[in-house]
């Protein structure tokens, strides 16, 4: 691609579709209206903490790690971040509890869900999902097309 030429992307999830479009500028206008968004990682594992973070390197995006539902709910409360990506392994009655406490203030509230293994990728939604789901296989490629995704619904 040319300097000045413009890049179209589309993306197709399960009937739904977004369109990305980089005038060959340093950000295009969506990465600008993302850049600076705050996210949550919520990840008791190293290794996972590692691959979500790989993943975000290039989106401007301001991410917070910790390690526990517990930790995450105290650390909400000082204020939310704009979404919350959750290892699956730490899913169950507190997270389901700490999620609905959330959904109850912003009801259009972004979570994504990390799951153990695979190449999954739905967004949330799709099939009646409540909240976006990655493989962990498909992380690297996956995220950021999710975390743009899902943040841009309530643009």
């Amino acid at each position: 691609v040319e300097s000045g030429e413009e890049v179209r992307c589309v993306i197709e999830l399960a009937g739904l579709s977004a369109t990305e479009i980089d005038d060959g500028g340093p950000q295009s206008s969506n990465s600008k209206a993302l850049a600076g968004s705050h996210v949550l990682i919520v990840a008791s594992r190293r290794e996972v903490r590692v691959l979500v973070r790989d993943a975000m390197r290039n989106m401007s995006m301001l991410v917070d790690f910790v390690g526990s539902i517990d930790e995450a709910a105290s650390f909400c409360r000082e204020g939310l971040p704009h979404a919350i990506i959750i290892d699956s392994i730490l899913k169950g009655e507190r997270f389901n509890h700490f999620r609905d406490e959330v959904l109850g203030e912003v009801p259009d509230f972004v979570f994504i869900e990390i799951l153990e293994q695979g190449s999954t990728f739905e967004m949330s939604g799709t099939n009646g999902a409540q909240m976006a789901r990655i493989g962990r296989d498909v992380v690297a490629s996956s995220l950021p097309a999710a975390l743009m995704f899902e943040l841009s619904r309530g643009l």
